[in-house]
């Protein structure tokens, strides 16, 4: 693993020896764990995250053409285009990120010349912990400080918002990049989706080990699922504004219940799991500024009690190790990370309770027949700019 000091220093290497000339800029942005609320903020809800000690990094430096080069250190893949030859390719996959945040950032810069691009990081794929997402980050961020603009975090998640739109055709929002932008070294990240707002809250994790477990279960596409489970969000809103302008995260959980027989029973799971999750997350944040760990392990468990039984997104294989991992004494809390249907368990423990921890994972490999693979994570440090 390693560490977040060294990662921008690995990336200025490794272009160094790819282009024969070191970096005229370095940014390096973390993966990010999301603890709570993940699902509630495509609805103006609340969430909790971390930056995790893995990262992207990616380096810059001016050529004296119009060509743009991008280098992939991890899977030792070269691209290349020019500045008049921005457009999205599908096979130029990871590459197509950097061409977006150019294109936004540099091309209506006068008199600017290419740029040899370079990428690495080792934030595990296709878990939810957003290898994409700081990707896209560390770009834009580079790209703005290429053609001259300090930007700061949210006005960085716009310009990506706008990219998603032209250059992705895909609609996302402020929420979905400004923890990684604004996070601070080894602290938590409250995201307010609506008013797009970010709040730093000190880590409860001192003393503390954290393991992501890959369940390995091969998980059927899900964003039809969660749109559907979003779209019931709004549709239970409606039906309880009439003519009040409410959000669903104003409501009380005794306020739903009155509709209990007249919304159809999978909306009102699916909006009880909200208003419930949007408590959570503040609960949560509230005992991590009090260093409380029993508080902030109890909004978890509960968290993922809502996701197996209201949001219905959890599986068997995740509540498997959800349920054994609880039994363990030194374990405070596991839960499912990510957009569900399996993925990974983040699980707050003991260090002592570490071995016996994964003892049970051989257990859930007889059981189910997917080797599990178990990450020993820490908080990690937010984006770094060199």
């Amino acid at each position: 693993m390693k560490p977040d000091s060294t990662a921008t220093s690995t990336i200025a290497q490794l272009h160094l020896a790819e282009y024969e000339t070191l970096p005229d800029i370095v940014v390096s942005v973390p993966g990010l764990v999301r603890i709570l609320g993940e699902h509630t903020i495509h609805n103006d809800g609340l969430m909790l995250a971390f930056p995790m000690d893995r990262r992207v990094s990616v380096a810059f430096s001016a050529r004296r053409d119009s060509s743009v080069r991008f280098f992939a250190a991890d899977l030792n893949e070269r691209k290349r285009t020019n500045l008049s030859n921005l457009k999205f390719k599908r096979e130029d996959r990871w590459a197509n990120y950097i061409k977006a945040a150019i294109s936004a950032c540099l091309v209506d810069t006068t008199g600017i010349k290419g740029y040899n691009v370079s990428v690495s990081g080792d934030i595990p794929q296709g878990l939810g912990l957003g290898s994409a997402t700081a990707l896209q980050c560390a770009a834009t961020r580079a790209a703005s400080l290429a053609a001259g603009y300090d930007k700061t975090p949210a006005d960085l998640a716009r310009s990506i918002v706008e990219t998603d739109r032209c250059y992705f055709d895909k609609q996302t929002r402020i929420a979905d990049y400004i923890a990684p932008l604004a996070a601070k070294n080894h602290s938590l990240i409250r995201v307010d989706a609506y008013e797009g707002t970010v709040e730093t809250i000190p880590s409860p994790f001192d003393g503390l080990s954290l393991l992501l477990t890959d369940s390995r279960v091969p998980r059927p596409p899900q964003d039809m699922e969660l749109q559907l489970r979003s779209n019931d969000c709004s549709t239970g809103l409606a039906k309880m504004n009439g003519t009040t302008q409410r959000m669903l995260r104003e409501y009380e959980i005794e306020e739903l219940d009155e509709y209990m027989g007249v919304i159809p029973e999978r909306i009102r799971r699916h909006c009880a799991f909200f208003i419930e999750e949007i408590t959570r997350v503040k609960e949560a944040g509230d005992a991590a500024a009090h260093r409380d760990i029993a508080m902030f392990s109890k909004a978890l468990n509960k968290s993922q009690a809502g996701l197996r039984n209201n949001y219905e997104i959890s599986c068997p294989e995740i509540d498997w190790l959800v349920k054994r991992a609880l039994e363990i004494d030194g374990v405070w809390a596991s839960r499912m990370t990510g957009k569900g249907f399996g993925g990974c368990t983040l699980t707050i423990l003991e260090p002592s309770a570490g071995e016996d921890y994964r003892s049970r994972l051989e257990e859930y490999e007889r059981i189910f027949g997917f080797k599990p693979g178990a990450l020993e994570i820490s908080a990690g440090a937010g984006m770094i700019t060199e």
